[in-house]
C-alpha cells in the first residue's frame, strides 16, 4: 500500500498532468502485483490544505510515499514524520533533506540554471539586462526554483565578472494582469535584451513580449506544455529545459515500489538530463501520436 503526495493540477498549473502520465505508466506496469495507491492532492497556493493532509495522513497504513515538495518548512516537517514512523520516501521535482528520504528523482536545479543562463549568454546583445521571473507564489517554498536562479547568477557572475545587470522579478503568484504590469515597467525601466522563467509557465511571458512586440528579447524557460510548445514553434520562445516531470514521476514511483516489495535499495539522486529544446529539435521530444 503506498501514496502518493503531489500539487493538483488545476487552472494554469497543467504542469502537474504530466508527472500524472508517469504514475499511471508505473501501475499499470506493477498492476498484476495488487499494489494500491492512496493519492493525496493538495493546492500549491494553500499552505493551510497541505498542512492538514501532513496531520492526517495516515503514517501507519501506508508502507511508503512519492512526493513533490513545495512549501520547504511544512514538507521538512512531513519528511520528519515519516521518518518517525520508519516509512520510505521517494522525493520528484524538488530534492530536500530528511532522514526518511531513499531517493531522489529529477534534475539537478543548480546546474539547468548554469545552463539556462549559458544557453541565454549565446549571441546576447552587448550591454543588454536580464530578467529573472519568478512566478511562483513564493520561491522560497520551492527549492528547485531558488536554485535554479541560483546556477544562472553563478554563470553570469563567472563569465561576465557581474558585468550583466540581472533583475529578479517576484510575482508570488499574482494574476496575469499584474505579471503584464510588473513586465511592462522592467521593459521601460531596463534595456532588457533576454528574460529567463524559472518555471513551466514560461509561455506567459511569451504572450506579453508577443502583444508588446518585443521581437529581440531572448527567452529560455522550463517544459513541454502545449501551450510552451506553441510558442516555441513560433520562434517567440528561444529555448525550453525539459525536466522530464512524467520521467520523474514514473521512476519515482517505480523505484519505492521496488524498494518497499523487493527491498532493493534505489540511487540515492537518480538525475534527469538536462535537455535542451529548440523548435528544430522539437519533434523527437514529443509523445508520439497514438492514432
Amino acid at each position: 500500500h503506498l501514496a502518493v503526495l503531489m500539487p493538483k493540477a488545476k487552472n494554469d498549473h497543467t504542469f502537474w498532468e504530466l508527472p500524472q502520465r508517469g504514475i499511471q505508466r508505473a501501475v499499470k506496469m506493477q498492476d498484476h502485483d495488487h499494489v494500491t495507491l492512496q493519492y493525496f492532492y493538495f493546492d500549491q497556493m494553500d499552505r493551510e490544505e497541505f498542512l492538514n493532509i501532513v496531520e492526517q495522513f495516515p503514517y501507519d497504513t501506508v508502507e511508503g510515499v512519492l512526493f513533490a515538495p513545495v512549501f520547504r518548512e511544512e514538507s521538512t516537517r512531513f519528511l520528519q514524520y515519516c521518518s518517525e514512523k520508519h516509512l520510505p520516501v521517494v522525493l520528484f521535482n524538488s530534492f530536500l533533506e530528511a532522514s526518511s528520504v531513499r531517493s531522489y528523482v529529477g534534475q539537478d536545479a543548480f546546474q539547468s540554471g548554469y545552463v539556462a543562463a549559458r544557453l541565454m549568454n549565446y549571441g546576447l546583445e552587448q550591454g543588454g539586462d536580464i530578467a529573472i521571473v519568478n512566478m511562483s507564489a513564493r520561491k522560497d517554498h520551492y527549492a528547485h526554483i531558488v536554485d535554479r536562479e541560483k546556477g544562472f547568477r553563478a554563470y553570469f557572475a563567472k563569465t561576465k565578472g557581474g558585468q550583466t545587470q540581472l533583475i529578479s522579478i517576484d510575482l508570488n503568484g499574482a494574476d496575469d494582469q499584474v505579471l503584464k504590469e510588473k513586465l511592462s515597467q522592467t521593459c521601460s525601466t531596463y534595456e532588457i535584451a533576454g528574460m529567463f522563467v524559472t518555471n513551466s509557465r514560461v509561455h506567459k511571458v511569451a504572450r506579453f513580449l508577443d502583444e508588446a512586440g518585443k521581437d529581440r528579447v531572448r527567452l529560455v524557460g522550463y517544459d513541454l506544455l502545449p501551450e510552451n510548445i506553441r510558442f516555441l514553434k513560433q520562434g517567440r520562445i528561444d529555448f525550453l529545459i525539459s525536466q522530464k516531470p512524467e520521467e520523474q514521476a514514473f521512476l519515482g514511483l517505480s523505484s519505492l515500489y521496488n524498494l518497499v516489495v523487493f527491498n532493493r535499495e534505489p540511487d540515492p539522486k537518480q538525475w534527469l538530463p538536462i535537455d535542451i529544446i529548440t523548435s528544430e529539435n522539437l519533434a523527437y521530444y514529443q509523445p508520439k501520436s497514438k492514432d
